[in-house]
């Protein structure tokens, strides 16, 4: 049980605690104003306080390292195992616990100047051992329980009532399960394993991810890529060993090809002549028969009608016109014609050319495809090898995709073996979980009309914890749930000899409640406080406090701390606002 906090620092107001429920109240001061606040009233500072000497970190940022504060003690008094303890510790000397008061033989002390002191660490394994019962060599295991990742529920920062499963919003997956399953007296081990698991898988992914986006292309790859790159390779490899066992090294090689070359050319050349003359001889052809098809109709029909008036004369005429056109006509057929002899005479003569060079260009490649040169067959023998290297290499990487792809497949059965073992356990300690389902319905059911639900889920991921009380979307249900986690867990540890006999809950776990929950919760804490014989810590400002007239038996007086702090610049926990 918790007996005082206190401090050196003079304006520090020592705090007394007493069994069962303890309420922690801040007052506004008869002559505040509205524009003064009890945010500074140090009822959030304290909860630090009690967690800090509690063995928590002291980080910077926190209370202990402000400048104001860092050069002083804070102490407890608390009765652990029945005996009592003093303790102090400041925030110069972080990894220090100073021990004024302790039975002999519990912890490996060091003295200086006087005092004795021993280290947060086995500070941090004593209260492991008397709260939870964590031996040393569990609090040893990687990823295991310990005093700090179990207590954290019990005395919540102010970051820790988002969620019930929860106590600050970045947890990770395997703090909270193994935390809950150790508070659940499931198998916590298994919950440690899936962690493994989760690792094992983060790490497959990583270098999958890897091997497809090209960092370690040099490693793997996707193995169906792999396959047909190799099968390709292996094709090319064959065919090279092929050719070169049938290579003949022709001395006159290079120049044969050049003469190949030459003759490739020659023959665009005439091809391209052949295309101008043709293109040529299509137009005379066209042209010899437009003078073959000459219209004379309007011409005779024009004379016709002259030969009405001048009919002698213009017959006469007519005549020697028309034989003068058949003249000129007749002339330009005869030259057409010439012209179009002689193209083809041309056309013919390079046919007979192209053909004689298509022959020997045949010969010549005829003879370069049956040998080769000598500089062909020794780069076909340094592409040979190069494709043997490269073929080794991917087979190198297949084979550690292949391996990969194996892991992957082999931690899927881990995964569904290891939920299997997760079903065993959750059927052995069927108890356990049935009496964590009916203690949170009790609880909440005594908050509203309608009970919750506390679901415990063993899926492929580890088990997974689910609260459901009507309308928990609400603010004040969502911060309600954790009060009935809270309880729940307090009840499930009452009979343990090894147990935390203490819970806190700052002011906030109350914001956005009901005015009727608020007082339901803080009558059924000291109700539970009372029966199972823990102490519950609870601040709030004074005018939070809702109305128990209702309950006959509840006393403020017996519940209130006796601490006097005020919105006042000198009213609160520490005698000054900083």
């Amino acid at each position: 049980m918790l007996k005082k906090i206190y401090s050196d620092h003079p304006s520090f107001r020592p705090v007394k605690f007493h069994s069962g429920l303890n309420l922690v109240l801040a007052e506004k001061d008869s002559k505040s104003t509205d524009g003064q606040t009890r945010n500074g009233a140090g009822k959030s500072s304290l909860v630090e306080l009690i967690s800090s000497l509690y063995g928590g970190e002291l980080r910077a940022g926190g209370l202990f390292k402000t400048k104001e504060l860092r050069a002083y003690r804070f102490g407890m008094e608390l009765i652990l195992d029945d005996k009592p303890f003093t303790i102090e510790r400041s925030g110069e000397h972080s990894t220090k616990i100073y021990v004024k008061k302790m039975p002999d033989g519990l912890l490996d002390l060091s003295e200086f100047n006087g005092e004795h002191f021993c280290t947060n660490e086995n500070w941090l394994k004593l209260l492991g051992r008397s709260y939870f019962g964590l031996s040393e060599s569990v609090t040893q295991i990687k990823n295991g329980p310990t005093f700090r990742s179990l207590f954290s529920y019990f005395i919540r920062p102010r970051k820790g009532f988002d969620s019930p499963d929860k106590w600050f919003p970045q947890q990770s997956t395997c703090s909270v399960q193994v935390a809950l399953t150790y508070l659940l007296k499931l198998n916590w081990k298994i919950a440690k394993e899936f962690e493994g698991i989760r690792q094992k898988d983060k790490l497959i992914k990583a270098l999958k991810d890897a091997s497809n986006e090209g960092a370690l292309g040099d490693i793997m790859g996707s193995a169906s890529d792999l396959r047909t790159e190799i099968l390709l390779k292996k094709a090319r490899v064959q065919k090279l060993k092929m050719d070169l066992s049938g290579f003949k090294v022709l001395p006159e090689y290079q120049e044969k090809e050049k003469r190949a070359s030459q003759i490739t050319k020659q023959l665009s050349e005439l091809s391209a002549d052949d295309t101008v003359d043709k293109e040529w001889l299509s137009q005379l052809e066209r042209a010899i028969e437009d003078e073959k098809n000459v219209d004379t109709n309007r011409v005779n029909k024009l004379f016709n009608e002259a030969a009405i008036d001048l009919p002698d004369m213009v017959r006469r005429r007519f005549e020697e016109v028309s034989a003068f056109h058949e003249s000129i006509v007749r002339n330009r057929r005869e030259h057409l014609q010439e012209e179009m002899n002689d193209l083809i005479a041309r056309i013919n003569i390079r046919y007979t050319k192209k053909e004689a060079l298509d022959n020997e260009r045949s010969n010549i490649l005829s003879l370069l495809q049956s040998h080769g040169a000598l500089e062909q067959h020794m780069k076909f023998q340094s592409e040979l090898a190069n494709l043997e290297a490269e073929l080794a290499q991917l087979n190198k990487k297949l084979e550690a995709t292949e391996n990969l792809d194996q892991k992957k497949s082999e931690l899927k059965i881990d995964r569904h073996k290891l939920q299997q073992k997760m079903r065993i356990d959750h059927s052995e300690q069927g108890k356990a979980i049935s009496d964590a389902i009916i203690a949170f319905a009790d609880i909440s059911g005594q908050l509203y009309v309608e009970s919750g639900k506390f679901i415990i889920d063993p899926t492929d991921n580890g088990p997974k914890f689910d609260f459901d009380i009507p309308g928990k979307r609400s603010t004040g249900k969502s911060k309600m749930q954790i009060f009935c986690f809270d309880m729940m867990l307090m009840k499930l540890w009452a009979n343990e000899k090894k147990r935390p006999k203490i819970l806190v809950h700052d002011s906030i776990i109350f914001d956005g409640v009901d005015e009727r929950q608020r007082a339901k919760a803080l009558k059924l804490g000291a109700e539970m406080a009372e029966k199972y014989n823990f102490q519950y810590i609870v601040t709030m400002n004074s005018d939070d406090m809702p109305d128990m007239s209702g309950y006959q038996d509840f006393k403020l007086s017996n519940y209130r701390v006796d601490l006097d702090i005020t919105d006042t610049p000198t009213g609160g926990l520490f005698g000054f606002r900083f």
